[in-house]
């Protein structure tokens, strides 16, 4: 018998005109388990509308609350008309491990979270309408997963992301989703995004890309280093560099450029019957 999907759902209602958040538990197939996300709809939210679906991916050592601290990502997204999901990804990388047992976290996005989203929200669902962002380990998984899946995702940003997974092996969970480097050199290469470049190249559609980095971050060299190989093959792309480190107090600041990107990079809401027919 298939299993419930929806285990539970608790309203949040965020005060002082801020948009309407709710945090969601769902079955994962791929992980099976129960998995609990927050969801934030749009102030306005009509149910014949479909809107654009923003993935925003939390980094290591974090949780889907993360991003919501203090009410800043609700205050900012009521500008704006999307869908925005705060899903759990532990400490995966948003990867499907080939070390560790039942680490599949690319799947349960792509297989089991999105289409989950799509089924119960009036949403856009194509890569038209889907983005995903994320910090740290979260512009890790946003920028890959998004190379990786251009059918999925038409627009990826990063903020502090670990955009070249070998310089540093001893972050947080590294080890344990991908094994020693030395001994699993190719995975490490090739869940790495500086390496995946050539692989955007020859990918007939291709994600809008915003990336950003702190001038005193640890990894503003890597971020530096995947614009450069960026640039080199033509592919078209956003970087900026600001001053600030690795921190809430640069990646809250920055958010609401990449809740902007996204918003015009994705297509614009759609009556339902018109977004039925283009799909």
């Amino acid at each position: 018998m298939k299993k419930l999907l929806i285990i539970s759902m608790v309203l949040l209602v965020v005060l002082g005109g801020s948009a309407k958040m709710y945090e969601i538990t769902h079955y994962s197939e791929s992980l099976n388990k129960n998995k609990t996300l927050r969801i934030i709809l749009p102030e306005n939210y009509d149910e014949d509308i479909c809107y654009p679906v923003l993935y925003l991916l939390h980094g290591a050592s974090g949780s889907y609350i993360d991003w919501h601290k203090n009410g800043i990502l609700e205050q900012a997204a009521k500008n704006y008309d999307l869908i925005i999901v705060t899903p759990d990804g532990e400490n995966s990388w948003y990867v499907d491990s080939p070390i560790k047992e039942n680490s599949k976290y690319a799947s349960y996005i792509l297989n089991d979270l999105i289409p989950y989203i799509d089924s119960n929200y009036n949403t856009i669902p194509t890569y038209r309408g889907r983005g995903i962002s994320g910090l740290s380990m979260g512009g890790h998984g946003a920028i890959t997963l998004a190379i990786k899946n251009p059918e999925v995702f038409g627009a990826a940003s990063a903020t502090s992301g670990v955009l070249d997974l070998r310089p540093l092996p001893n972050v947080t969970g590294l080890k344990e989703i991908f094994g020693d480097i030395k001994a699993n050199e190719t995975v490490w290469d090739e869940n790495s995004a500086v390496e995946m470049v050539d692989l955007l190249k020859k990918s007939r559609r291709k994600p809008k890309l915003l990336f950003d980095i702190g001038m005193s971050d640890v990894f503003y060299k890597t971020n530096l280093e995947f614009h450069n190989r960026l640039y080199a093959k033509g592919i078209t792309h956003t970087f900026k560099v600001y001053p600030g480190t690795h921190d809430w107090m640069y990646w809250l600041g920055h958010l609401p450029e990449h809740l902007e990107f996204h918003a015009t990079s994705l297509r614009k809401p759609l009556p339902k019957e018109v977004a039925e027919e283009a799909n």
